[in-house]
């Protein structure tokens, strides 16, 4: 309860000094799932903006202004309008890929920007529409990547596919790609399961038919919560099915609800170096001014808000957008080998990973 007052009151001060008269300062909006389900994403990116703006040295030349998505479409679309009314060019965000899609289209129009810190929808890839990411997005060959490693390196012959469908425009793509390049390296996929997590059915129901005959591995695709839940219910029955799950699951709450379930869960993401003096130095200030540990979404917003607050200068001296953004992300430090494509698609060397203890140890590369 803490955690979600201490938003509030960080967001309600963030949305007054957005709205603020100061002509000397530009607004910065920041649209995220804030509430409901999915706000792990949201809260974590937005904590990463805050400290970024904090060590920017900006403070006096930038204001935010914080908008909550819902984690909806809908409320992509109101966030971005409201921002749009008040004048604001420039947002960073939004988290889902979902509320990506029915935003973007907008900007244009309207002569905005959006930096999504962790939008991998890879329907959004390729075009000229004033979208920059700093996460790469569901391509075939990084589905390639991680299937070859864990046909090769985990002896994985057969698999079943679990996935959230409220965020399709993140799952669908990475489902089928995962299925197409599994079945092309000689994996059986067995099965494929959506859930709604809004539905209220059982999760334990998307394992049941196993009972007789667990597969090698169980590949989940959903957020915290409900992958954490799904974990459960495997360890639960008893099956000695390997799990990989996505980054989107792999936050603080994750390892909050899994606990001793999610040891031995293996996870292919983009490498963020903790032993380095950068991460040392970021993580000592994150714990500092949020008294937790910081997670791969709060470096991803930490790295966004950091390179956009330092390109603010260039972009209005003339620097077209994107320019401005690959430029500025040359100076960060956290996520090492960052490239923006001329669409300002990102790209990052992929990683394996396996949980022991609570804690996200790498156990070689996937590229």
């Amino acid at each position: 309860m803490y955690r979600y007052f201490l938003i509030f009151i960080i967001s309600t001060a963030l949305f007054l000094s957005g709205c603020s008269t100061d002509s000397g300062k530009t607004t910065v909006g920041f649209i995220n799932t804030l509430t409901g389900r999915y706000s792990d994403m949201g809260q974590d990116s937005m904590k990463g903006v805050l400290l970024a703006l904090s060590d920017s040295g900006l403070e006096d030349k930038i204001s935010l202004d914080i908008q909550d998505d819902t984690g909806t479409p809908q409320g992509g679309a109101s966030a971005l309008s409201r921002l749009s009314d008040k004048g604001v060019k420039y947002i960073i965000g939004p988290g889902l890929s979902n509320v990506a899609k029915s935003t973007v289209p907008l900007l244009k129009s309207r002569g905005m920007y959006m930096f999504s810190p962790t939008v991998s929808t890879s329907e959004l890839a390729g075009i000229n529409d004033n979208f920059v990411r700093i996460i790469p997005y569901n391509s075939k060959d990084q589905a390639m990547r991680i299937t070859g490693y864990i046909v090769r390196e985990l002896g994985v012959k057969e698999t079943v596919i679990i996935y959230d469908t409220r965020n399709s425009s993140y799952s669908t793509d990475i489902v089928r790609n995962i299925t197409a390049s599994f079945m092309m390296r000689g994996c059986s996929v067995r099965d494929i399961r959506a859930f709604n997590p809004e539905s209220g059915e059982s999760m334990q129901k998307l394992i049941e038919e196993d009972k007789a005959n667990p597969p090698d591995m169980y590949y989940i695709v959903g957020s915290p919560l409900d992958t954490a839940l799904i974990i459960w219910q495997i360890r639960k029955a008893g099956y000695a099915s390997k799990i990989a799950i996505r980054a989107w699951a792999a936050g603080n709450e994750f390892m909050k609800f899994g606990g001793d379930a999610v040891n031995g869960v293996y996870l292919f993401d983009f490498y963020i170096d903790k032993y380095s003096e950068s991460y040392k130095e970021f993580s000592k200030k994150y714990k500092a001014m949020f008294n937790e540990e910081p997670s791969w979404m709060s470096v991803h917003g930490y790295e966004s808000g950091y390179i956009l607050f330092n390109a603010l200068g260039s972009i209005k001296s003339g620097t077209p957008f994107c320019e401005a953004v690959r430029e500025s992300a040359k100076t960060i430090t956290l996520l090492k080998g960052l490239t923006l494509d001329n669409y300002c698609d990102a790209s990052l060397p992929l990683s394996a990973f396996i949980i022991r203890n609570g804690k996200v140890e790498r156990i070689g590369s996937a590229e």
